[in-house]
């Protein structure tokens, strides 16, 4: 099955340097830094293959704050301030009519250390 996530826009942040990585199993992707806006529109598409049991398996969205001084090699594993996090089960995807989940507006989980800053995600 492949999940098709869109990531659209951000409203409200605290921060003004932000991305995302989404996360499914192993599989990571990243959108581009937006700077300078607490209302940022992404406007990004991306495709996950998902094998093995829907139960089980989850779309992981990180928010970071981007940080200038950190260089390219920690371009996937989040460089920056964790701002926060959404863990979204497949199955609720795959349970929705078409298998289509309509843009939805996600709060975003404290991270387990460090300042959090509150603001919803779509």
């Amino acid at each position: 099955m492949r999940l098709y996530v869109y990531v659209l826009q951000g409203k409200g942040l605290a921060v003004k340097d932000t991305y995302f990585i989404l996360q499914v199993g192993k599989h990571k992707s990243k959108t581009r830094v937006f700077r300078n806006n607490s209302n940022p529109v992404w406007n990004e598409e991306f495709v996950f293959r998902v094998n093995g049991n829907n139960d089980q398996q989850e779309l992981v969205v990180s928010v970071f704050n981007h940080d200038d001084d950190d260089d390219f090699g920690s371009f996937f594993n989040g460089s920056g301030d964790l701002v926060g996090r959404v863990q979204i089960p497949v199955w609720s995807v795959a349970a929705e009519q078409n298998q289509t989940l309509p843009p939805t507006w996600f709060s975003l989980e404290k991270p387990m250390t460090g300042k959090f800053i509150n603001m919803d995600c779509g």
